[in-house]
């Protein structure tokens, strides 16, 4: 008897979450986000610059509230490692490269040292930056109809569920700027990302190389298309590909991810005990 009503318990889960839509699912993703105060996990992107895919693969720790980082490259070059945190006054990030000199560097995050062949800043390594996205693509009725469940795939061991986010009114378009704006001042704006108008405009050479009145072309979505793996536990993005005009821009994998763990005092620091600055 204990069987076959721990069968129709299992039977009835099952239902229950198919018949889930995906804004229920993606409602559900926004909440339990928000509730992540940090956490650790080697992720794989890979992203297009100059129509070529990188491919880096990183151990990353992360506190959300206030904001820290610590990156450890572990491909394609293994040791590199970030610290950097969100203060006021803005702080510079430490880099180890590890390779000579042998010395730390104190880097802007906004300059073009730490963002050469980078889609994101560093301060955009956790999922708070992709959920300002989908609120913003999803914030109209009609664009909650672009937002399709697909069937459920398995992902590394894990239930994922799979929705699909389709933009069929993507185009490229033009952009007056405005006072003092830059790149980053308009993608904020847009609610697109910055190296692709950097990366659509060859006559920009910096995220600060524009002037007022000046026409640019700009993405007028983020995606055109964009595939999110939710996890079922969790309700976690732990997959996430953007898809543009040419085809897939950038993924990123989280993986082997822990949730809130219990940092030590000094684990944002270079004088940590398990780092190498």
């Amino acid at each position: 008897m204990k069987q076959f009503i721990l069968l129709l318990l299992i039977l009835f889960i099952s239902v229950a979450s198919k018949a889930q839509t995906a804004m229920e699912i993606i409602v559900m993703m926004y909440k339990d986000a928000a509730k992540i105060d940090g956490f650790i996990a080697e992720i794989n992107k890979v992203e297009r610059v100059e129509d070529e895919y990188i491919t880096q693969v990183s151990y990353v720790k992360l506190n959300r509230t206030p904001y820290k980082v610590y990156i450890k490259q572990l491909a394609p070059k293994e040791g590199v490692e970030v610290l950097a945190r969100i203060t006021n006054p803005p702080t510079k990030a430490t880099v180890n490269m590890n390779s000579f000199p042998w010395i730390n560097l104190y880097l802007d995050p906004y300059g073009g040292l730490m963002r050469r062949n980078q889609h994101h800043l560093v301060y955009d390594s956790g999922f708070d930056l992709m959920i300002r996205i989908l609120k913003y693509e999803l914030s109209s009725k009609l664009s909650e109809e672009r937002l399709v469940r697909k069937e459920d795939v398995l992902w590394k061991g894990r239930k994922m569920y799979h929705l699909e986010l389709k933009n069929d009114d993507y185009s490229l378009i033009s952009y007056i700027v405005k006072p003092n704006e830059t790149l980053d001042d308009i993608a904020n704006h847009l609610h697109i990302n910055a190296y692709a108008i950097l990366e659509l405009n060859k006559d920009i050479d910096s995220y600060d190389d524009v002037e007022e009145g000046q026409q640019i072309k700009v993405p007028s979505h983020y995606a055109k298309n964009m595939t999110l793996y939710i996890d079922q536990e969790t309700h976690i993005p732990l997959v996430i590909k953007v898809f543009d005009q040419q085809g897939l821009y950038e993924k990123y994998e989280y993986n082997s991810i822990i949730l809130n763990p219990e940092f030590e005092p000094d684990e944002f620091t270079e004088y940590f005990r398990h780092y190498n600055f």
